[in-house]
């Protein structure tokens, strides 16, 4: 990943984090300057920064002739203010303001402030914003991972907050490499109901769409499969249509008809990743003049106010939405004041039946 840190700030975060990864104690020894140097192919002088630096800030202490060695592998903090980091993929539209809104109101009730980061779902934009996160006193972070079914690019930066102390809680999805605190649905769950709902309805070929780069589009996609599979129904790999965040709008795209028109091939029923995208859907089939639900059966995922607008109303998975948003909150206080090390909470999905599905007439 390109980066346009100091050399020296790169060594730096490696030293933190070898040390905590390595569980490094008060008078282990860290690498050797020669080895530091070879591994990151730069000067003594950046490496001697590096090391001088961290023996400021108080991770490591030297020994005239002996080396480098572990002062402290968690440095004490200034008293911790009532900030809490949040950072979402995206604030403004679709489900976020009411996540973002029931986090508010629980922390406001107890006198903390939020400071607001949007990534974009851009792993750069999640870097800088965890470097913003460090410049401020935090008392805990809540963060939604971004591409988070790729190995985390930042965890160094996670490292480095859990090492000041900062509890760290995860929402809807984690990052495999980071060991922390999480809330978040059933997706795996969820994809089964959802396709489980077509199935009862008579459909025996059923196609999806799945968002390839979260965990979301993973679990939702082993659920569908799990339900074809119970009902002795052999998935088709035609039938599956991957998106990223990058090409979500090419996908959406007017003149992307024929992709849809190929993934409907033979299908009387539709599972999509989620609302926005159900949306376009029903608009692209509109073109090819047909309709949900009468020649094609829909079922989406988050109970959005987009389900509920227009002529169909959309059988779909609920999301907590502001419920997430109030337990994330909750969770996070009691990490905060050491009630609880370490929180997994996994919300259980609910299907809301509408008016996007009939029953399959043959």
């Amino acid at each position: 990943m390109a980066t346009n840190e100091p050399k020296y700030q790169r060594v730096k975060e490696h030293i933190i984090e070898y040390i905590i990864s390595n569980n490094l104690k008060y008078n282990d020894p860290i690498k050797s300057e020669i080895e530091l140097m070879k591994e990151f192919n730069v000067s003594r002088h950046t490496i001697r920064k590096s090391i001088g630096d961290l023996v400021n800030e108080g991770w490591l202490y030297k020994h005239q002739g002996r080396g480098t060695f572990v002062a402290n592998t968690k440095p004490k903090a200034p008293g911790k203010g009532k900030l809490i980091g949040v950072i979402t993929t995206y604030i403004k539209d679709y489900i976020f303001p009411e996540i973002i809104s029931g986090i508010e109101d629980i922390l406001s009730e107890q006198g903390y402030s939020i400071l607001l980061g949007n990534t974009n779902n851009d792993i750069e934009k999640e870097r800088a914003i965890l470097k913003n996160m460090l410049k401020h006193n935090l008392s805990g972070l809540i963060v939604e991972p971004t591409k988070s079914i790729f190995p985390n690019h930042n965890q160094d930066l996670f490292l480095r907050l859990q090492s000041q102390g900062v509890p760290i809680l995860f929402i809807h999805a984690t990052y495999q490499n980071v060991n922390a605190s999480y809330v978040i649905e059933d997706d795996q769950k969820a994809g089964y109901l959802a396709t489980k709902c077509l199935i009862e309805n008579g459909h025996e070929r059923i196609a999806g769409i799945f968002k390839q780069d979260d965990m979301q589009g993973h679990g939702r996609y082993s659920g569908y499969l799990q339900a074809l599979r119970e009902a002795s129904l052999d998935p088709v790999e035609g039938d599956v249509l991957w998106y990223t965040t990058e090409n979500k709008e090419q996908l959406m795209d007017a003149h992307n008809i024929n992709a849809i028109e190929r993934l409907i091939d033979g299908c009387s029923a539709l599972v999509c990743y989620n609302d926005q995208i159900s949306i376009g859907v029903i608009q692209l089939l509109n073109q090819m003049g047909k309709t949900v639900p009468e020649d094609m059966s829909l079922v989406s995922f988050d109970n959005s106010d987009m389900a509920n607008k227009g002529a169909v109303k959309l059988t779909t998975i609920a999301h907590p939405k502001a419920i997430l948003g109030e337990t994330a909150a909750k969770h996070m206080l009691k990490l905060i004041q050491k009630e609880e090390t370490m929180i997994h909470d996994i919300i259980e999905p609910e299907l809301i039946q509408k008016n996007s599905v009939l029953p399959f007439k043959k």
